[in-house]
């Protein structure tokens, strides 16, 4: 059976938990034809498919609500964060894994696994997700440099969306341009949503009326998701009763701008997909993700969705009429 592990800043605690639940759908299908070993931050984790599962230093410079904003927090953590490099370069130069495949560009791409892997012939794909590509291309300087290290490494990229694909790409110079193009791909990562229930079952189970118009925004609360852009477009149409799924640092202000908004709160993940189905709509002013997960989890469970034009949206859109991309 082949060896694969994965190397990612996110990855659920245990079932239900919603941190790097992306991750952990394409560690499911993996296990199915792989034994799967994945490196996270954090001691305490469960395994969830039949993975291993082994816990990092550095929990602390990761998980809710995002590594971004709680380095803005405390920057001391990035000391954390370093940890978790140095110890997964470790165990990937300790061993000699079939094949690696790294979630996120930074830090999990490089230099975790272009040194961690260094001198070894392991297959090594990288997942470019959104914010570590939007990272990648803010770097003052050293973009090209990553790109050397992801070739000389004979890397393959999977970027979720075009879009993230061409921001990080004209980020380099033309000739690394096109020689890590020639390694590029585009695939949104897997989701689950086994664990939703019907939409007149998911309003029985939280106790929504069946008449009551109902639009959900599931988000980390974080300046990033722009969630006060969504409440105020819900705001706006009569009669519509919104609900926020999530928490974070803006709850506060986001529940004194919009008193009229439920805040919910961070629930598990089977949860979280209950209030999805049970939605007229699904509402999403983020432009940060390049495949929002959220997104294509709505409309796999049938329910409208209104968002603005993030990742490749506006073209899936093309062929889906119940994803309505405003301006």
């Amino acid at each position: 059976m082949a060896q694969i592990v994965i190397v990612t800043t996110s990855y659920p605690h245990r079932q239900g938990d919603a941190e790097g639940h992306f991750v952990a759908a394409e560690a499911r299908r993996l296990c199915a034809q792989a034994s799967v070993t994945v490196l996270a931050p954090g001691a305490k984790r469960e395994a969830l498919w039949g993975e291993r599962v082994v816990g990092l230093p550095g929990g602390e410079a990761f998980g809710f609500p995002g590594a971004l904003a709680k380095l803005r927090q405390q920057p001391l953590r990035a000391l954390a964060a370093s940890r978790f490099v140095t110890s997964a370069i470790g165990w990937l130069r300790a061993r000699s894994p079939e094949r690696v495949l790294a979630h996120f560009l930074l830090p999990c791409g490089f230099p975790i696994a272009t040194r961690g892997l260094r001198g070894q012939a392991a297959e090594l794909e990288l997942v470019v997700h959104g914010s570590d590509a939007r990272l990648f291309a803010r770097l003052p300087f050293g973009r090209d440099e990553v790109a050397r290290e992801l070739l000389d490494a004979s890397a393959r990229l999977r970027f979720v969306s075009n879009e993230l694909r061409e921001l990080v790409l004209r980020s380099l110079s033309p000739d690394l341009r096109h020689r890590l193009a020639e390694r590029a791909r585009v695939e949104p990562s897997p989701i689950d949503i086994e664990a939703a229930p019907e939409r007149a079952e998911a309003r029985r189970l939280l106790g929504i009326d069946a008449k009551v118009k109902l639009a959900v925004v599931v988000a980390r609360l974080v300046a990033g998701k722009r969630v006060e852009v969504a409440l105020e477009a819900c705001r706006r149409v009569r009669e519509l009763q919104s609900y926020v799924i999530g928490d974070g640092p803006e709850r506060a202000r986001l529940q004194q701008q919009f008193p009229e908004a439920r805040f919910i709160g961070q629930v598990e993940r089977p949860h979280a997909l209950a209030y999805i189905a049970a939605a007229d709509a699904l509402v999403s002013a983020s432009l940060d993700e390049g495949a929002p997960s959220v997104v294509r989890e709505a409309r796999a469970l049938g329910t409208p969705v209104v968002c603005l034009a993030a990742g490749d949206l506006r073209k899936w859109a093309e062929s889906d009429p119940g994803l309505n991309v405003v301006a």
